[in-house]
């Protein structure tokens, strides 16, 4: 065999084998190997669109999975404020009761003491913490104006000055907000002292 052979196009050689085929076998092959190579394109086809359904399907389920425990965390949350929100009035009245003119020494006081910092902490382990408002500045996100009162410093105009009733966040969102009360600049003492 000369190396003018080897170079033959493998087509060629075949076409010219199917001459000398009489038995038919060799166009058998020929149209089997047709058959199969469509076949292979059908199955990468099919391949192919099963791997984009199965992609398709596993981000469906992350995201399934995703909305799942933001719904649960999102309920979690909603009944944990629905607890603390009906637990405010009593925590309210403990700090009306430490504030009575009542000896604080004695066992009575440190028991109710005891009891409303134990309240807090229970309160604290899920998420909710006091609103800071006396001195700042007004937030109508975390405070509820109920007066205005003037104030003879610039530096206190519009910021709380008086806490009426504490506010509480839950996870940083409100569930109560402060009541409060707004200082507002007096114009007419400030004109005085000019």
């Amino acid at each position: 065999m000369c190396d003018k052979d080897l170079n033959k196009e493998p087509e060629d050689g075949l076409k010219n084998l199917l001459i000398d085929d009489e038995s038919g076998e060799l166009q058998e092959l020929l149209e089997e190997k047709e058959a199969l190579e469509k076949e292979l394109v059908a199955l990468k086809e099919q391949y192919d669109t099963l791997y984009k359904e199965a992609a398709r399907i596993k981000a469906d389920f992350y995201n399934y999975k995703r909305r799942a425990e933001s719904n649960l965390k999102r309920q979690k949350d909603m009944i944990v404020a629905e607890v603390i929100s009906n637990l405010l009035p009593i925590i309210d009245n403990f700090e009306r009761a430490l504030d009575c003119d009542v000896d604080r020494e004695s066992n009575f006081y440190r028991g109710i003491y005891m009891i409303y910092q134990d309240l807090l902490n229970v309160m604290a382990k899920f998420g909710v913490t006091p609103i800071k408002a006396l001195d700042e500045p007004f937030d109508p996100a975390f405070h509820e104006a109920i007066a205005v009162e003037a104030v003879a410093n610039d530096d206190r105009d519009g910021k709380v000055v008086k806490e009426v009733l504490k506010g509480y966040a839950l996870n940083g969102e409100t569930i109560r907000p402060a009541k409060v009360i707004v200082g507002r600049l007096n114009e007419e003492e400030v004109g005085n002292d000019e």
